[in-house]
């Protein structure tokens, strides 16, 4: 493959030089421990490319070697003064000393390289790192999907995909003491927690990963390095496929818990509905009611205002019946008749009394009445022809006064045979007497009715 094509290649894929130093500074806590162990810090960079790793390297204080085999790549280098070789970075490797080397690096070289010579190349690595040496290999993450099924085979001199587990035993079955995963480049936001979609799974596990292999040293020295190949790095498939399932299983619930609440408000709406209906109903009821009673109420009211016109209309009419009866009654106090039958109602007014007194005293008021009655004639005579009108009351008024000598017995009663006078003296009054006589019978008649 031509150089000038590989390097537009990676200038175009891989990213700017400043985007590598940022992401490579992830492997700088895992150099530091070295630069207490090693005076000399040798190290070697296998395909280094451009060579950012090889600046970061001069930066911490290792005298670092590049290798390549693609002389475009190694232009870059050669144009930033940076120590580099072509040529077979296996080749190279089993040319240097046993324990010559602190570090060795290859990023993005695995994948291009058949398997039996990256085990070589691992297994070289081995016998030329110092004790505590690390071996850093970077490559991309097949648990990515996107970029096990699609990325990966963009770049054509691609082998085949690594996965991690398969680069961590090769390490270990070549005899490196441990070996640490780091997966590398996932997206910050799901690394703090962003919430996990379907397509979070599928781009978002970390799109590369390195394996940090190291050699057995003493125990001391191994501590050292503790911190760096203690931590978490990045993010795998099972754990965002986790998370998701987490996060599918919290909204299926609270799914169930919205259909449930959707349920129970339908179930309080159509309470609600059947209240407002009933709450309705009586509305409606209670309406006509007041329809009702307001009709009453006016009916009353009309009938209490006929009732009080009629009881007016009788107040009147007996305001003026009464004004009638006053000028009736001042009519006949005023009159000459009532003056004259005064005697005769002050005599019956005593007649009254003397009839509820006890029998002699009744006889004695009797007997005055008669002598006062009998000494005035014309007194006598109507008198004579009101008690006329009672026959019983007269002959027993008349025989009152023949026993004790108030008037003389007729020829009639003192002989049988003489012939009763065919009239009395008051069978034929005058005309006067008779109209004072129906006078004050009508007045007597009026009182009573009082």
């Amino acid at each position: 493959m031509s150089g000038l094509f590989y390097r537009a290649f990676e200038d175009r894929h891989r990213g700017s030089r400043e985007l590598i130093h940022e992401r490579q500074q992830i492997y700088v806590p895992f150099l530091e421990p070295l630069k207490q162990l090693y005076p000399e810090r040798k190290a070697l960079d296998v395909g280094c490319g451009r060579g950012e790793w090889l600046e970061i390297l001069q930066r911490n204080g290792f005298d670092p070697l590049g290798v390549d085999l693609d002389a475009g790549m190694l232009q870059a280098c050669h144009d930033l003064g940076l120590p580099v070789e072509q040529g077979d970075a296996l080749e190279m490797l089993k040319r240097m000393p046993d324990e010559s080397l602190a570090v060795v690096s290859g990023f993005h070289v695995a994948e291009h390289i058949p398997f039996d010579v990256l085990k070589d190349l691992v297994s070289e690595t081995m016998r030329v790192l110092k004790p505590g040496g690390l071996l850093i290999l970077e490559t991309p993450n097949a648990e990515n999907l996107v970029v096990g099924a699609q990325y990966f085979y963009l770049d054509p001199s691609h082998e085949r995909p690594i996965p991690h587990l398969l680069l961590s035993f090769l390490t270990e079955y070549c005899g490196f003491e441990r070996s640490k995963v780091l997966r590398l480049q996932e997206p910050a936001p799901l690394v703090e927690g962003d919430e996990v979609n379907l397509v979070s799974v599928l781009f978002g596990v970390s799109p590369d990963y390195a394996i940090v292999a190291q050699k057995q040293a003493p125990a001391e020295q191994m501590q050292t390095f503790d911190a760096a190949f203690e931590r978490d790095y990045g993010l795998s498939l099972d754990l965002l496929a986790t998370r998701y399932d987490h996060q599918v299983s919290r909204s299926s619930a609270q799914i169930e818990h919205l259909e449930a609440a959707v349920r129970e408000l339908a179930a309080l709406n159509a309470s609600h509905h059947a209240q407002l209906h009933e709450l309705s109903q009586r509305a409606e009821q209670a309406h006509l009611r007041c329809q009702q009673i307001e009709e009453f109420a006016v009916g009353q009211v009309e009938q209490r205002h006929l009732e009080s016109l009629r009881v007016n209309a009788e107040i009147e009419h007996m305001r003026a019946q009464n004004q009638a009866y006053q000028a009736q009654i001042s009519a006949l106090l005023s009159s000459s008749s009532w003056r004259l039958t005064r005697p005769l109602r002050v005599g019956l007014r005593a007649a009254r009394w003397g009839l509820r007194l006890p029998k002699r005293g009744m006889r004695s008021v009797l007997f005055r009445s008669m002598r006062f009655v009998l000494d005035r004639p014309v007194l006598t005579l109507r008198v004579n022809a009101l008690i006329k009108a009672h026959p019983g009351l007269f002959q027993k008024a008349r025989q009152f006064a023949l026993d004790h000598g108030f008037i003389e017995p007729s020829l009639s009663e003192l002989n049988p045979n003489i012939m009763q006078a065919d009239e009395d003296e008051f069978a034929h009054p005058s005309p006067r007497v008779a109209h004072v006589y129906a006078e004050l019978k009508q007045a007597f008649e009026r009182k009573e009715n009082r």
